[in-house]
């Protein structure tokens, strides 16, 4: 009579989770400190040569752009001079061009981009559920989202007047399908593995969507909110020198009319700070929701 070897049971998966944990930490920590310590040195320099570049190419093109205005390579009536748009700048952020005119422009545009966003996500939300939905609404939406801005804007005026509502209508406009589009690819990105691997293990529709769809999303989300808040900060200020009380719009459109450079390019400078900080916001907030997309990589 022949003895066969009994097969060991297969292992599970999370105790090749437990035993890879404990593999990782088998080396010594004296070993394992200094590689990171080699690594936090080696992101601090970068990070220093980046900074350094900054200032390097900034200096570079204004020191261009002030000697060729002041030997008369180019005419400083028409493209300013760094010196005096500098000077201009700090009165611009502690006079009223921040205080009145920047203020109404980041509030219609906050405004206006953020409801567009709330309103494009859930939307792509919605549809991804339905392909039928999906292809009845996806023609009408391709056909809204080709139609120039600009050309929408004395709409706008005509029908909600010169005021706020105009300028929060025409940022709405164009952040609505940036916010939806980038949604609907993140929805896309979803791994159908995963799906499928949920569905077999009893998960509800609900704990799917939560569990798996939102968190493949919110890359693509925050993609789209970011250049959704430019998008609707340009918008916003192009509402405004087509007619408007107040905003940087207005301010730009009458600087370029009096051939104020210094102070236009001052305003320029002022638009590209809120913008900045906007972006910047969004960009703080990504990081620290994507957190856990950093979680799989073992430490050393």
């Amino acid at each position: 009579m022949m003895l066969t070897q009994k097969e060991a049971p297969p292992a599970r998966p999370a105790a090749i989770a437990n035993d890879a944990r404990r593999a990782s930490n088998l080396a010594p920590a004296g070993r394992r400190a200094p590689v990171r310590s080699a690594a936090k040195h080696a992101s601090s320099r970068n990070l220093l040569l980046v900074m350094i570049g900054w200032v390097a190419v900034f200096v570079g093109i204004a020191g261009a752009w002030q000697l060729a205005a002041m030997h008369g390579v180019i005419n400083p009536v028409f493209t300013g001079m760094p010196t005096r748009i500098g000077t201009k700048f700090i009165e611009a952020i502690t006079g009223p061009a921040l205080s009145v005119d920047a203020r109404a422009t980041v509030i219609a545009a906050l405004i206006g981009a953020g409801a567009a966003s709330v309103l494009g996500i859930g939307s792509a939300f919605v549809l991804a559920q339905s392909d039928v939905w999906r292809r009845i609404f996806d023609p009408y939406f391709t056909v809204l989202n080709g139609l120039p801005r600009v050309a929408l804007a004395p709409l706008f005026l005509l029908w909600f007047g010169i005021g706020l509502m105009s300028k929060i209508m025409l940022a709405a406009s164009i952040t609505f399908f940036v916010t939806f589009y980038n949604t609907m690819v993140g929805v896309d990105s979803v791994d159908r593995d995963h799906l499928l691997l949920a569905r077999a293990m009893g998960a509800s529709r609900l704990q799917v969507f939560l569990k798996f769809v939102v968190p493949s999303a919110v890359p693509s989300i925050f993609n789209g909110l970011q250049l959704g808040f430019v998008y609707g900060m340009l918008g916003t200020v192009a509402s405004e020198m087509l007619a408007g009380e107040h905003g940087l719009g207005v301010l730009l459109t009458r600087q370029a009319a009096l051939f104020q450079m210094d102070e236009y390019f001052a305003t320029l400078m002022l638009l590209a700070l809120a913008t900045t900080a906007i972006s910047g916001t969004l960009e703080f907030i990504r990081r620290r929701l994507l957190r856990w997309q950093r979680a799989h990589v073992v430490k050393v």
